[in-house]
């Protein structure tokens, strides 16, 4: 995912142009360990993985590959530009250009260092978000349930979670509890849920994960009594 991103990011024309960026400096951009090797050796795979699933097209030369993004759908087509493709089916459809619909990632998502400390889940989770909220600002409070993130994003619980509580600890995302029904004022019967709250305004500054530490309060142990003769 964060190495598709990155091809994404690069592209500057309305159609896809070619990449030949040798595998260490991919490995370098997104901060892998030992990119020299083993980190190269990730990105070749994820660009295997990626060449698979025919989300590139990857000519092979002899000293480096020449990568082309394809259709973000994985079916296989050329890669046109979000706004480019609305405009264009926009003549025959109004239905094309929704189809079309696009959010921006601000460019200090990469060069901040973001897209290098996160992790898959939290990127996925942070794009799902961005999705979600539609530009319409970042006070909006956000949520979607378990089932409607695997239904619509092929989110599984453990993405979710895992990706949620990883946003929290960058700063990216603030949750709150809600009650499900704020207009119900009895007591027992509100049921509350989660709620989030982009921030985007951090990804000015640099990237940086810290989680909360744990705190593990041990049952106080009572005391014991001895007999002295």
């Amino acid at each position: 995912l964060k190495l598709y991103l990155s091809y994404l990011w690069l592209q500057k024309d309305d159609t896809a142009r070619e990449l030949a960026i040798r595998h260490n400096a991919w490995a370098t951009l997104l901060d892998l360990p030992d990119p020299e090797k083993a980190g190269a050796r990730r990105i070749g795979d994820a660009q295997a993985w990626l060449e698979e699933h025919r989300f590139i097209d990857v000519t092979r030369t002899g000293r480096l590959n020449l990568v082309t993004v394809l259709d973000e759908t994985g079916r296989g087509e050329p890669w046109i530009a979000p706004g480019a493709a609305a405009k264009k089916e926009k003549e025959s459809s109004d239905l094309g250009a929704l189809l079309h619909r696009y959010v921006q990632i601000p460019q200090t998502f990469w060069t901040r260092g973001h897209i290098a400390v996160l992790s898959g889940a939290a990127v996925a989770m942070f794009l799902t978000l961005l999705c979600e909220n539609g530009g319409l600002g970042e006070d909006r409070a956000l949520w979607f349930s378990p089932r409607e993130a695997e239904s619509r994003f092929a989110l599984s619980e453990d993405t979710r979670s895992k990706g949620l509580r990883e946003l929290v600890h960058a700063g990216l995302i603030t949750t709150k509890r809600r009650p499900v029904n704020e207009t119900d004022f009895q007591a027992e019967a509100l049921y509350m849920r989660n709620v989030h709250f982009l921030r985007l305004e951090r990804l000015a500054e640099p990237a940086a994960v810290t989680p909360r530490r744990r705190v593990v309060r041990l049952p106080k142990q009572r005391g014991t009594s001895t007999n002295t003769p």
